[in-house]
């Protein structure tokens, strides 16, 4: 190579060289802002591109550090400060070449919930969520899908109206800082009211009810409103000793034995396994009470089917008892849709000779649909 060839390649070289120092530079671009709302302390993952360098990042003009060590070309990784109001934020990225700007809105801590009770009811009833950070704006789903009603709104409790048109599923808390799920299924339910023993129901006439055995009550004064504090209104008592010395007190039942008073069946349309009979019960103190529950059957088994209760707690309890428990001395479940009597009796299980009593409100069947 002559020496006029040299010259000429060394000056292309240079301005290749001198054209390379001369390209613009390329600001910075954003493709992914995972997540784009969350409280302080959040790890926010930016990518994109023409990411090194970063200058700096302000949260609606506030100024925010960042680790360099995690700020790549590509990549970019930061967490919110303590210090950063709650709300939307415009977000700025500065580098040597440019900026960039996104959106990120900082909330509260996220929602849990921690329980909702009951966990069963019927469109209209009311139901509580129990959990952490429900804070506004506060949104509830039945089933994901179907909005219900708040009615009161703290931070840690949620009272909603059960809306209609939904079966058996989850329940969903919106709130400010993101999403929760219950962590059990809610159960619609239809219920079928046998006795409040307010006069409402299916069997409401009171004074129908048959009382057997060695109870001390009649069907005149077996209603009462006190002794002990009702759980809403009047309660049915049933007290009474084991006379006869058979462990049976006796006890009341519903509709039976009167010619041409014979209700036909409660119309249940759910399998034994889908059906309870519920009933809220209270002892008064009696603590060595056995309460068992008899249901009938109209064309269908002679027999009776029962399940007993040790009632054995303090105040009022809501038992639910699916009706796949209710057999006979064959060991044959009932049949929900052949339910016609119900009766409730008291017995000495402890053979303790001494009085014992149960009081029972708001009896019904639910079916959980």
């Amino acid at each position: 190579m002559n020496y006029s060839s040299l010259k000429y390649l060394l000056l292309g070289v240079m301005g290749l060289w001198v054209a390379a120092c001369q390209s613009p530079k390329l600001g910075p671009e954003l493709t992914v802002l995972e997540p784009d709302f969350g409280p302080a302390e959040t790890l926010v993952t930016i990518e994109g591109q023409h990411l090194a360098n970063i200058q700096s990042i302000t949260f609606s003009g506030q100024s925010i550090n960042f680790n360099s060590a995690y700020n790549a070309d590509h990549a970019l990784l930061f967490r919110i400060p303590t210090d950063v109001p709650l709300g939307p934020h415009e977000v700025v990225i500065t580098t040597p070449n440019g900026e960039v700007k996104t959106d990120f809105r900082v909330t509260h801590e996220p929602p849990e919930v921690f329980e909702i009770f009951p966990e069963s009811g019927a469109p209209g009833d009311v139901v509580t969520l129990r959990g952490a950070h429900f804070f506004s704006p506060v949104e509830v789903y039945f089933h994901d899908s179907v909005e219900a009603e708040i009615l009161v709104e703290t931070e840690d409790s949620l009272l909603v109206r059960v809306p209609e048109g939904i079966e058996r599923g989850y329940v969903q808390v919106k709130a400010d800082g993101g999403a929760a799920f219950s962590p059990q299924r809610f159960f619609t339910v239809s219920s079928i009211l046998i006795n409040d023993f307010d006069g409402n129901g299916l069997r409401s006439e009171t004074h129908k009810w048959i009382f057997v055995g060695s109870v001390d009550q009649t069907a005149q004064n077996a209603v009462h409103q006190s002794d002990p504090e009702p759980v809403s209104g009047n309660f049915l008592k049933i007290s009474g000793s084991d006379d006869l010395g058979i462990n049976w007190i006796g006890g009341a039942q519903n509709h039976f034995g009167f010619p041409g008073d014979e209700f036909e069946t409660f119309g249940i349309q759910t399998a034994a396994n889908n059906t309870l009979l519920e009933l809220d019960v209270h002892n008064n103190g009696r603590d060595q009470t056995h309460l068992i529950l008899i249901l009938q059957e109209k064309d269908g088994s002679p027999n009776d089917f029962a399940y007993q209760i040790p009632v054995d707690w303090d105040g009022w309890k809501r038992v639910s008892v699916p009706l796949n428990r209710f057999k006979d001395l064959n060991d044959v479940i009932i049949d929900p849709a052949k339910v016609r009597v119900v009766k409730m009796h008291l017995i000495d299980e402890a053979q303790s000779g001494g009085k014992l009593e149960v009081n029972v409100d708001n009896l019904q069947f639910i079916e959980l649909l």
